[in-house]
């Protein structure tokens, strides 16, 4: 199996995909032209997805409040649905298992970190009392399309800043344009995965870091599965040679 090659062809797919809708109306409505490329993330991770995990979009809602609306937002499909009409749901924070933000482009760094603190408050809220460090029950990221000015050298930072040592805001996953992705690790890497990392990590993945997002949200959602299968599940080469940098959860933690 070439697993390289896949995930390339992958990142194709949603770069031919995001702009199909723009082609017909170019900018006569950029509103239609941002849901279309959310839809694509939809439609790739109901692909994958068990029929138990749901992928709609909506907002989820206590007895008070409601979280802002939410681009992908996967969900328990054996929990009730308050309201449904499509892909739009309401749901309960009980029934949360992801959300997804999805930008366009990332232009600065005000955006992201505008996009970071937004996701980060979903979190929260869905979270509000998480003081474990078991992750792997929801997965939350940020996924842009296009990268073209911010320096990402300063992403890590902009979202340790945002989490603010804060287990409840932890972001999974971010990817930026067809080379850079993000991942939040609790264990590190290759160890014994006893004492807890807590550590982010960005890549530069050429033209794979799109794919690298899509499989580690069925990876989080669905770690049995993707340990047994991670021969078949990620390119043999991985994604240590093109480590770029680490910030742990904590800022003043020694090492970092």
């Amino acid at each position: 199996m070439d697993i390289e090659n896949y995930f390339k062809s992958l990142t194709k797919e949603l770069t031919s995909l995001k702009d199909r809708v723009r082609h017909y109306i170019e900018g006569a409505h950029w509103l239609s032209d941002g849901e279309w490329k959310e839809s694509v993330i939809r439609s790739i991770l109901r692909r994958h997805l068990p029929d138990n995990i749901g992928v709609g979009r909506g907002f989820i809602v206590n007895a008070t409040h409601s979280s802002t609306q939410i681009d992908v937002l996967l969900y328990d499909k054996t929990k009730p649905v308050l309201f449904q009409d499509g892909d739009f749901i309401i749901i309960t924070r009980d029934a949360v298992r992801g959300a997804i933000e999805v930008k366009t482009k990332i232009r600065q760094q005000s955006d992201l970190q505008i996009a970071i603190n937004k996701l980060c408050d979903i979190v929260q809220f869905t979270n509000p009392t998480l003081n474990s460090c078991n992750y792997n029950d929801h997965f939350f990221g940020l996924f842009a399309y296009e990268n073209p000015g911010i320096d990402t050298d300063k992403v890590l930072g902009i979202v340790q800043n945002c989490v603010n040592s804060e287990h409840r805001r932890i972001v999974n996953c971010i990817s930026l344009g067809n080379n850079y992705f993000a991942r939040f690790w609790t264990y590190e890497p290759f160890s014994s995965g006893v004492e807890q990392y807590l550590t982010w990590h960005d890549y530069k993945l050429k033209n794979k870091a799109p794919a690298y997002f899509i499989h580690n949200v069925i990876d989080h959602l669905c770690p049995q599965w993707a340990n047994v299968n991670i021969d078949i599940w990620y390119p043999k080469d991985g994604k240590v040679d093109h480590l770029l940098s680490k910030k742990h959860l904590y800022p003043d933690h020694p090492g970092f």
